[in-house]
């Protein structure tokens, strides 16, 4: 071990400056084959393991838990392909296994982190590891399934109690939007990851390559450029989310292949981590009169529903189709999944409150908030047929509502506060 130690004192001086050593970040710099050249000071203190120690040996040898194979691709990846590869904690949990002790009722016994992997000498055939800690995150997502858990629970029974008369009718509204900001809340989260992540990564690089005066003008313009765009990202979703939450009761021109872009568009990662193929044939001139809003919730709802079946019926090829077929007085929408159909005996119960065909995470509300909206408001029909193992969903729409309700229209949003 000494050999070691008097082998890579050099390269160590020289990079674990105060500015590096302090980064409220892991740091580890390794090589293709996982031989540790750096490791900072916020390793030395969640991993109790001094870099003197650790200098010169192979990760693996270190945390043995490590999937070698995992690792060893993504590092070869990055450095042939000269951009960050990264873990999430979503997907990985964790990379380097660091006990959590004081956080009190935590749902984890690891550090949940995300891991930027980005070429540090290719010369070398090195690569800096860039580890954030993201248990809070992940821990605020644990407490939010809760939460939902007890709205339900509140949910059922309030349908218990009370008559079924028209204030109830437009509480299960308020409750089912309830609902769903919850779940867009949790998509936001995950598209807000990988984002974030980038722009940590691109900051510790620009640290370090400053510590090593590596640093060009270019180097900063372009990281610069990296950062306002992502930036850019991040507020045009928070943007979205606000438009889609705001309440609206007027009938708008809506583009029906944009507005199934904007649905979609919420749900992306969940579709890319899932591996799931989405298709749309939806003519671009395609033009309804109606509103937006509340059509844009309903084929949310409807989609949602498809993946969560897919989570419960796992399939090799798992497929989501959408059509448009233009009627002569309506337009017919099409939405259809493979994933596991639905049984015969409970098709008919599906637009019923609080009726829920989902193990553990369903309100019951979704597909009956759809069925007013649509029935009520937007002047259309929907149903639900299902046949082997695929489920299709029918919404029959008017090109243009017969005339805007105005003031005798209460839109489902409307209960909620402005965004």
């Amino acid at each position: 071990m000494a050999k070691n130690s008097a082998q890579y004192d050099t390269r160590t001086t020289h990079i674990d400056t105060k500015i590096v050593s302090n980064i409220d970040n892991g740091i580890l710099i390794l090589d293709d084959n996982l031989i540790i050249y750096h490791y900072n000071k916020w390793l030395e203190l969640q991993t109790k393991r001094k870099e003197q120690d650790v200098l010169g040996q192979k990760i693996d040898t270190i945390f043995p838990t490590i999937n070698v194979k995992t690792l060893t691709r993504k590092i070869k990846t990055a450095l042939r392909m000269g951009t960050p590869t990264f873990y999430t904690a979503s997907t990985s949990k964790y990379l380097i296994p660091i006990s959590i002790n004081q956080i009190k009722n935590s749902n984890f016994s690891h550090m949940q982190q995300d891991v930027s992997i980005i070429p540090f000498d290719t010369d070398k055939k090195q690569v800096a590891l860039i580890i954030t800690d993201q248990t809070i995150m992940a821990q605020t997502h644990a407490l939010l399934q809760k939460n939902i858990k007890k709205v339900q629970e509140l949910n059922a029974q309030l349908i218990k109690e009370k008559e079924h008369s028209q204030r109830q009718h437009e509480q299960l509204l308020a409750h089912s939007r309830s609902a769903a900001m919850g779940e867009m809340i949790s998509m936001i989260a995950h598209q807000w990851r990988q984002p974030l992540s980038l722009i940590n990564t691109i900051i510790a690089s620009l640290q370090i390559k400053q510590e090593l005066h590596s640093l060009t003008k270019e180097m900063m313009r372009e990281s610069f450029e990296k950062i306002e765009k992502t930036v850019f990202y991040l507020s045009e979703t928070i943007n979205d989310f606000r438009d889609y939450f705001k309440p609206n009761k007027t009938i708008t021109e809506v583009n029906l292949s944009e507005l199934f872009n904007k649905s979609v568009y919420f749900m992306t990662n969940e579709i890319t981590q899932s591996d799931i193929q989405y298709t749309a044939n939806i003519d671009t001139d395609i033009v309804i009169q109606t509103y937006k809003n509340e059509l844009l919730q309903c084929i949310i709802n409807i989609i949602k529903n498809s993946l969560d079946a897919f989570v419960e019926n796992n399939n090799d090829h798992k497929q989501i189709n959408i059509r448009a077929i233009k009627k002569k007085n309506f337009l017919l929408i099409e939405i259809k999944d493979n994933a596991g159909g639905i049984k015969k005996e409970i098709l008919n119960k599906i637009f019923e409150p609080y009726f829920s065909t989902k193990s553990k995470n369903g309100t019951g509300l979704g597909l009956y908030m759809c069925k007013t909206i649509i029935h009520e408001h937007l002047d259309g029909k929907i149903t639900i047929k299902s046949e082997n193992n695929s489920t299709t969903t029918l919404m029959e729409l008017p090109y243009k509502l017969k005339k805007d309700k105005g003031d005798n229209y209460e839109s489902s949003m409307s209960t909620l506060p402005k965004c």
